[in-house]
């Protein structure tokens, strides 16, 4: 018999052209049975996972990956001696299956044998490095990220200068402005941005006029968007880490 389950992505599964065969079933209607399951959508989501294979003359088709949970549900209205017999294989494939897995991902210094460990710990340290590499290039999307998510509405320049600060960032409110400025995205006479940075969606700007002692005074209000922040944010962190 072929191998019934595999691993696929650091999980043990099968899959349901595996099933249908195992089962002499067709592969449609092991497809139907698995679409039409009444388990929940978590459930499906979680032990089910639609993909695509070509077969012997490259043309493309669908078939479902399926962990353990997922195959118990699946076969178990599949009755009969036969199916019986093939469901007691498929639980010990599967125990088999991880606990190889297990051993696989066995850290190096549980290996007794010199050579097996040595060649663990290469992997390891392969992998560690790997993913060092791929921190060091996602960390200012990452930081990125981080700041738009830091707000979902649009900001008073106060209001910045205190998230910047719950971020690390040691700034107040003038020196926020004055960093702006120095930055030339608002204005050096007055705290108006410039229109390029409003094009950009970075600030928002309300005005309007109020009376004041019996005479009309104009006022402007500049906010700073979520857009805005991050890239504030953002700037300030590389200033802060030069």
């Amino acid at each position: 018999m072929n191998q019934l389950v595999f691993i696929e992505g650091n999980q043990v599964v099968t899959d349901s052209l595996t099933v249908a065969k195992v089962f002499g079933k067709r592969h449609d209607t092991v497809l139907r049975d698995i679409r039409n399951l009444d388990s929940s959508k978590e459930f499906n989501l979680h032990n089910f996972a639609e993909v695509d294979y070509q077969d012997d003359r490259n043309r493309t088709y669908k078939k479902y990956l399926i962990k353990r949970d997922g195959l118990t549900f699946l076969v178990f209205g599949y009755t009969g001696a036969k199916a019986a017999l093939f469901k007691e294989k498929y639980i010990a494939e599967f125990n088999r299956m991880e606990n190889e897995l297990q051993r696989l991902n066995q850290p190096s210094y549980m290996i007794d044998d010199p050579i097996n460990r040595a060649k663990r710990w290469i992997t390891e340290e392969e992998e560690r490095q790997r993913l060092q590499h791929t921190l060091k290039i996602q960390q200012p999307l990452i930081n990125f990220a981080e700041s738009c998510m830091a707000s979902e509405k649009s900001l008073l320049v106060r209001e910045l200068a205190k998230l910047a600060s719950k971020k690390g960032i040691s700034i107040g409110e003038k020196r926020l402005f004055q960093k702006l400025r120095e930055w030339k995205m608002i204005l050096a006479n007055k705290n108006e941005p410039y229109q390029e940075y409003i094009d950009r969606g970075y600030f928002e700007i309300a005005q309007g006029v109020r009376q004041v002692n019996g005479s009309s005074k104009s006022w402007l209000t500049i906010r700073i968007t979520p857009k805005g922040q991050a890239f504030i944010i953002d700037k300030l962190r590389k200033q802060q880490a030069s």
